[in-house]
């Protein structure tokens, strides 16, 4: 068992509530835990699985919905190549693997009306700068609406140099009843060839295979841990809860490019995540595979923004 470095301060949440049309919305966002969605309520219904007893017993084991940030997933040997340049993934003197840097740091926060912002800057003295070496600003606005959240990013390169970035969310939703009540669709026409989980940058079509997920798959027939590429813009990722005649549907912009699916048997949750590049993806990118990489350059003083709306609908 890890021993916690956690406090009573990491989940201090901001909470935020909004009543409109005959629905309520209510969400947690936990600031000193960066920025994590540990709760997302729709007229009462849990939609998010969050456990802060399994973070205090095994220190990498995050849920809720936390935000990778500038590597989503996982990156080879904990380091990459970028513009000739090798660069440690590297925080507090220790080699970071997965899921980015920012999972664990304290953004500052402002409320708004119907919205929470959050920020975090990264420039020298700052633990996650010896590991992403370009200064930068990267901030996340949850927005309520009648009968969902938006959450909506801005990436700002506040450096001299060109920077790279990603970024994608790692919700955790929440398996209300039985798994055989569950569906997901994930539109996308490739799934990306992998070794050991790394992707090689190729991408190999899914229909025909256990990977075609298009069309509503139930969560019973599935053990999935794959990133994939090649959305089809016209559809969306979507959860059915066909028990609770609902569907939570993400409308992402067209930024993320990749999404993910991990699906996990005996688990009360299934992943289903929006991203706007491939796990490993300087790695990737390096090798030449820049379109299936996903990966932004960002020149100096310049910025990227995007957004996804999780909606709730009757069905």
């Amino acid at each position: 068992m890890s021993t916690s470095t956690f406090s009573e301060k990491t989940f201090q949440p901001e909470r935020l509530s909004r009543k409109s049309k005959g629905h309520t919305v209510e969400i947690e966002i936990l600031p000193n835990l960066g920025a994590n969605l540990s709760s997302f309520k729709v007229d009462g219904q849990q939609l998010i699985y969050f456990s802060q007893d399994r973070l205090l017993k095994d220190n990498s084991f995050y849920t809720g919905c936390f935000m990778m940030f500038p590597t989503p997933c996982r990156i080879t040997g904990c380091q990459y190549n970028f513009q000739g340049r090798l660069i440690k993934q590297v925080k507090n003197g220790k080699d970071v693997f997965i899921h980015g840097l920012v999972r664990d740091e304290p953004f500052t926060v402002s409320r708004g009306d119907n919205s929470l912002l959050c920020s975090i800057a990264i420039d020298k003295g700052h633990p996650s700068f010896e590991g992403y070496p370009f200064p930068c600003r990267f901030s996340l606005k949850f927005t309520l609406l009648d009968r969902g959240l938006e959450v909506s990013f801005k990436y700002e390169n506040t450096g001299t140099t060109d920077a790279f970035f990603g970024f994608g969310m790692h919700p955790f939703w929440l398996i209300p009843g039985r798994r055989e009540d569950f569906f997901i669709r994930v539109p996308c026409d490739n799934v990306l060839e992998s070794v050991n989980l790394m992707p090689t940058g190729n991408p190999l079509p899914v229909a025909g295979t256990p990977l075609d997920l298009r069309e509503f798959r139930c969560l019973a027939d599935l053990n999935i841990d794959n990133a994939f590429w090649g959305r089809d813009f016209s559809s969306t990722q979507a959860i059915q809860y066909r028990d609770l005649s609902r569907q939570l549907t993400l409308h992402s912009s067209d930024i993320f490019t990749h999404m993910i699916a991990y699906l996990p048997p005996k688990e009360p949750f299934a992943c289903v995540e929006p991203l706007t590049c491939s796990p490993d993806a300087p790695n990737v990118y390096a090798k030449g595979k820049k379109e299936t990489s996903g990966l932004r350059i960002v020149k100096p003083g310049q910025s990227l923004e995007g957004s996804v709306k999780f909606v709730v609908t009757d069905i």
